[in-house]
């Protein structure tokens, strides 16, 4: 069979069974997108048959090579390794160059308001936002209370809101 024909014998089929092979995906995957793509999939193994004309129930033949097709998806998706959500954070972090960009420019702008506080209200500020310490951890670093804690830490995000803010609506 010449490949134009049978191009034109698996666009037949397609239109004439893509509705109802889609659903029978479907019930098989997860949802709705994988359903489809397993779909193209069949056609493509489809077009990589060269004798077309040997199948004697081409609907049969689709609906067996779909469910073979789901089978293997299936069994890929059991065996592949999930991503944790550091992992799938950390890929994200690193293909946006727009958000580093950002992350450095607030970067910045927090650096410079942290100069403008105290010494004491910049050491707790500082250890709560970057190094993401608890008040407790805190007070017990600086040797003070975890209400002095709290207290130049209100300071501290009051100076920010005046300062950080600011600058980025600007």
């Amino acid at each position: 069979m010449k490949p134009a024909v049978r191009k034109q014998r698996i666009a037949e089929w397609a239109r004439r069974w893509n509705a109802g092979l889609t659903r029978f995906l479907r019930s098989r995957v997860s949802n709705q997108i994988d359903a489809e793509d397993l779909a193209q999939e069949v056609y493509v193994r489809l077009l990589r048959i060269e004798s077309l004309e040997l199948i004697e129930e081409p609907q049969a033949y689709v609906y067996r090579m779909a469910s073979n097709v789901a089978s293997e998806w299936r069994l890929r998706a059991r065996q592949s390794k999930p991503h944790s959500s550091e992992e799938l954070d950390m890929l994200v972090a690193t293909t946006d160059p727009e958000a580093h960009l950002d992350d450095e420019a607030l970067s910045q702008l927090l650096d410079e308001s942290l100069k403008g506080m105290s010494p004491m209200v910049r050491a707790v500020t500082y250890l709560k936002i970057q190094q993401g310490q608890s008040h407790d951890e805190i007070a017990q670093h600086l040797g003070i209370t975890t209400r002095m804690v709290r207290r130049f830490l209100g300071q501290g995000y009051l100076h920010l809101r005046e300062t950080v803010l600011i600058d980025r609506v600007d």
